[in-house]
């Protein structure tokens, strides 16, 4: 009869055999255990997930309707349209993100259209006030607050209100500038508004129409950047003698 190999091969079997089912034994445990949390847990991640696509699409439909009533509101305003006006004050009223922000200056900008400056200042200190608004809003609402009561502020007034916003580059330099520059003037500074129209009228990202108000500006208080000869007015040339006939 041989005799078996000097290996250990069947303790090693029996090793593994009680191995797998000491594992199997572990795993049924745990899943006796743990298995209900797993699946709850799982639920509870399908459900989140579910619920975010959910919110996510909402969010887009909610803003493809809040774009639509609000440009039927302002449509409506222009046809005095009393729902449109209600609209306009709910918007201002609740809280849709930029269109309560758009509504808020509607909402002022209207209440000057009917000769109600107090509610008109009180809405645009209020939007200047607004630390959750962008600051170039907020500085937007400064300086239409200042051309509401423009005629009552002493020009002192103007300027230091004014001047820190009436910067070359800064987002609303020309509106800003060009009623600092008349401020000054009204202060029997020319020295210091002429500059300031020159730098309007040269400035390319201004409005045709504000640009060439200042360049007529600072042309009369002799403060036109220089231009090259080619370039001059042809009424700065001289005129032509008048012919007369004779040899």
């Amino acid at each position: 009869m041989a005799r078996e190999p000097s290996g250990t091969a069947p303790e090693d079997a029996f090793i593994r055999e009680v191995d797998e089912e000491y594992r199997r034994d572990q795993l049924t445990g745990f899943w006796n255990r743990y298995g209900r949390w797993i699946v709850i847990a799982v639920g509870i991640g399908l459900v989140a997930l579910a619920g975010f696509l959910w919110w996510r699409e909402e969010q887009v439909r909610n803003v493809g309707v809040l774009s639509e009533e609000f440009s039927s509101a302002q449509q409506g305003l222009e046809l005095g349209n009393a729902k449109a006006v209600a609209d306009i004050e709910r918007f201002a009223a609740g809280n849709h993100g930029g269109y309560t922000t758009l509504a808020r200056f509607t909402k002022a900008s209207r209440a000057v259209e009917n000769g109600d400056n107090a509610a008109a200042l009180a809405e645009y200190q209020a939007l200047a006030a607004d630390t959750k608004l962008p600051q170039p809003l907020r500085d937007l609402a400064t300086i239409t607050a200042v051309r509401v009561e423009y005629d009552t502020l002493a020009p002192a007034e103007v300027v230091t209100r004014l001047k820190p916003l009436a910067q070359p580059g800064a987002p609303w330099f020309g509106v800003a500038g060009e009623m600092l520059a008349v401020a000054y003037m009204a202060e029997g500074k020319p020295e210091l508004a002429g500059p300031i129209f020159a730098a309007i009228s040269s400035d390319e990202t201004i409005a045709p129409s504000l640009r060439q108000r200042a360049q007529q500006l600072a042309a009369s208080l002799g403060s036109l950047p220089d231009v090259a000869p080619d370039a001059a007015p042809a009424a700065d040339a001289p005129a032509a003698e008048p012919t007369t006939g004779k040899n």
